[in-house]
């Protein structure tokens, strides 16, 4: 059906109603959707459903989904179809899903494709989900090449036709599946190709399965970069537990922990994130601390679309979305990881920078996109330090988090805005920068001196119980240590 069925004021009103709805005036937007119903336009009638349905009044979208439904409209015939299947009905559902495909609705054909399938109806199914595919359904290609395969005792030349095709629209199951395809007809080649694809389009067991076939082909390194992907991206336990044994292997102890823990409840940071983190940690903390002055302690909006926050009356620009801390489970999830936004959203493509910086240093806490810190004493705090750290590779301003979900959580922006102050080395603070510094990681003392003299450009020179650097400007700083490497004397001179 099209809108030259309908009256045009009806139309009209439906048009009128779908704007109020977007632009959150629901109230006008239920009235408009009622008018274009009694002035002739059944597919108002579903609109007005879905707007019903969202706000979780779940018996009044069923109202309007069978009103439009009744009147022709093949949409909301899927979604009667569908809810009866919910229920339990597959007579009801059938009806309705047939008078869906009847009409051209693809969700409709492949979901009666489905349940003819389920019905031991096969001929029937595959001349359904050959419709849906015409339609643009990639998942009725998928099913086809799941009944040609038939668990590798088909036809599985045709199969993998049908694999490729729904592969060439995205789909990661697909592709996946072809995988397996091209190795039941002996082309590991092609096997291991349509697995990166998988890998590439989000298939959560590519990557596993790309690692045993290189470990199985004897390429060590190109299995623990799979190994590796696999947990990064798609949190893979068993991937997980294969690096730790291999680092164990290894002799390296603290990696293997690390691995083992990643996806379970992390209690330290890797070793190389600790050096790096640590390294950085004076400027960091001189840098968060003038952001917190700008900033003050007010109450904070962002746009993360336009990538800018406001506060006190002002607002910022160059804001780039770090990640979120959750209270309730205790995992930091990158923003490049988070489904609502990804890669490409303007706000998360600075993140790269720390991603790459995180594969070339193997740094594995800027690679993992979904971290549990449950193991550490105060997870949210180490989520904090974590931010701040990999936020420090922007340059920019620092990183300041809002409290979301009713307290329940955090979000972390890193802000680079002309207007705000950047940190320069400051005689005066230094001391007790250090000493913040040094609680936060006590490991390597003299890592974090050799780090604050080197971030700002001084020239170090060192004893075994003394550092001294010295400032272009002028100023000196001397650092004293104990015998087992813990600052005990602090000099800063201009």
């Amino acid at each position: 059906m099209t809108d030259d069925q309908y009256p045009p004021a009806a139309v009209g009103l439906r048009e009128r109603a779908r704007e109020a709805e977007r632009e959150g005036r629901w109230a006008e937007a239920e009235e408009l959707f009622r008018q274009a119903v009694e002035a002739g336009d059944p597919v108002a009638a579903y609109h007005f459903g879905n707007g019903l349905a969202d706000r979780g009044d779940d018996a009044g979208a069923e109202t309007w989904y069978r009103r439009a439904a009744e009147q022709g409209v093949a949409a909301a015939a899927f979604e009667m179809g569908y809810l009866e299947e919910s229920r339990g009905d597959q007579d009801e559902a059938e009806r309705w899903y047939r008078r869906a495909a009847d009409g051209g609705d693809r969700s409709g054909t492949l979901n009666l494709a489905a349940l003819l399938e389920n019905r031991g109806d096969l001929p029937a199914a595959m001349d359904l989900f050959r419709r849906a595919w015409e339609l643009g359904s990639d998942k009725a290609a998928f099913n086809l090449g799941r009944l040609y395969d038939d668990g590798g005792e088909g036809d599985l030349a045709t199969a993998a036709e049908w694999y490729e095709r729904a592969a060439d629209r995205g789909n990661a199951g697909a592709a996946y599946n072809l995988g397996h395809v091209r190795r039941d007809l002996g082309d590991t080649e092609a096997q291991v190709a349509a697995w990166r694809r998988a890998a590439d389009l989000g298939e959560p067991k590519a990557a596993y399965s790309l690692a045993v076939e290189f470990r199985r082909q004897g390429d060590q390194e190109s299995a623990a970069t799979w190994l590796r992907r696999a947990v990064e991206e798609f949190g893979d336990a068993t991937a997980a537990g294969v690096l730790a044994e291999s680092y164990e292997g290894r002799g390296d102890r603290d990696l293997a922990v690390f691995w083992r823990n990643a996806l379970y409840g992390l209690g330290t940071y890797s070793p190389r994130f600790e050096a790096f983190a640590s390294q950085g940690s004076v400027a960091a903390i001189h840098q968060q601390d003038l952001l917190g002055e700008a900033l003050g302690d007010g109450y904070v909006s962002f746009d993360v679309d336009e990538r800018t926050l406001t506060t006190g009356g002002r607002t910022y620009h160059g804001v780039t979305l770090l990640g979120s801390f959750s209270d309730l489970d205790r995992t930091w999830l990158w923003a490049w990881a988070n489904q609502h936004y990804g890669d490409d959203h303007p706000a998360v493509g600075p993140l790269r920078a720390i991603r790459e910086y995180g594969r070339d240093h193997d740094l594995p806490e800027l690679t993992i996109g979904c971290l549990n810190l449950s193991g550490f004493p105060q997870p949210h705090q180490a989520a904090t330090t974590m931010a701040i750290a990999a936020g420090a590779l922007l340059g920019g301003n620092g990183v300041h988090s809002v409290r979301i979900n009713d307290g329940r959580g955090s979000v972390y922006f890193h802000l680079d805005d002309p207007e705000l102050p950047v940190a320069a080395y400051d005689p005066i603070k230094a001391a007790g920068l250090v000493m913040r510094a040094v609680e936060v990681f006590p490991s390597d003392h003299r890592r974090v001196v050799r780090g604050l003299i080197a971030h700002y450009g001084g020239m170090i020179a060192e004893a075994p119980d003394v550092i001294q650097g010295r400032f272009p400007e002028g100023h000196t700083l001397t650092v004293g240590f104990t015998s087992d490497g813990l600052v005990k004397a602090i000099t800063s001179e201009r």
